[in-house]
């Protein structure tokens, strides 16, 4: 997601942010991308001074949320020509990247350092076409890249060299008598193969496999962690849950299909609750 920063003088500027990052952690990023040292920012939302330790959902800092940044005058003593106001360092960082599509054709794409891998693989797409009923997958030295993720911090370099697959979307499966209801359904999926997605939670080190059907509504994914809890084999918050795929959160009354869910894909548990729904 992203945060809008409007600094005391200058212009705003715009830095993607995951959901597990702290205020010290976005404070990080504005010094990597904006040049501004941590020790003289301090970040205000909603008249509340954020403090460091703090996460984004302690914070309830939502997608396009405008955080005022204030810089301490000492920054502007010691950068010349910055001393009237702030102008955020433009995105200039270019990066010239092989890519290796799936036909064995190899093009260079020059993409910004702070692009998201979702922006290299529309990229991708422009001058490749991507077949119906499948979707890009991108690695780099074997390491799949995530959407959410900015080229930087994938420690992409010039001329790093990228292997581009494509993963096939789930087959819908056939309607059965006991019949779906808007594209959820509850238990059957007789004839469904069974899915395996990787369970993340948020202070998790290891990924937990957990198979499910294609079909099946999202909430039931919460009976099978359940079970897991009770084993003592996998940690859950108590005070409540939801699920991120692909940087989004997950309806639970939509099925996993629904959501594009594919082999192997990865979903994660993230403390709280979520207000407003999640499509």
């Amino acid at each position: 997601m992203d945060l809008i920063f409007v600094p005391q003088r200058g212009r705003p500027f715009m830095i993607e942010v995951w959901f597990y990052d702290t205020v010290l952690a976005i404070k990080e990023k504005i010094e990597k991308y904006q040049g501004i040292p941590v020790s003289m920012q301090t970040l205000i939302f909603k008249g509340q001074t954020l403090p460091d330790d703090a996460d984004i959902e302690k914070c309830v800092l939502l997608n396009n949320s405008r955080v005022q940044l204030h810089i301490a005058a000492d920054f502007f003593k010691t950068q010349p020509g910055k001393t009237e106001e702030f102008s955020p360092a433009p995105s200039t960082v270019k990066l010239l990247i092989n890519v290796k599509t799936p036909s064995s054709k190899v093009y260079t794409l020059e993409m910004d350092a702070n692009d998201t891998v979702l922006k290299l693989k529309e990229r991708i797409q422009e001058i490749e076409v991507v077949p119906a009923n499948n979707r890009l997958a991108v690695h780099l030295s074997g390491n799949e890249l995530h959407d959410h993720q900015m080229l930087l911090d994938c420690e992409i370099c010039e001329y790093s060299e990228i292997e581009v697959s494509l993963r096939p979307l789930p087959i819908a499966a056939p309607a059965t008598s006991s019949g779906a209801n808007n594209g959820g359904g509850g238990g059957g999926g007789g004839g469904s193969k069974k899915l395996r997605v990787m369970i993340l939670t948020k202070c998790g080190k290891k990924k937990i496999p957990v198979d499910v059907n294609p079909s099946d509504n999202v909430g039931e994914l919460r009976k099978e962690l359940q079970k897991l809890h009770q084993r003592n084999q996998l940690p859950l918050p108590s005070d409540g849950y939801f699920f991120i795929y692909g940087q989004s959160v997950m309806d639970d009354d939509k099925s996993f299909r629904w959501h594009q869910v594919a082999q192997g894909d990865t979903i994660e548990i993230f403390n709280g609750s979520v207000t407003g729904g999640g499509s």
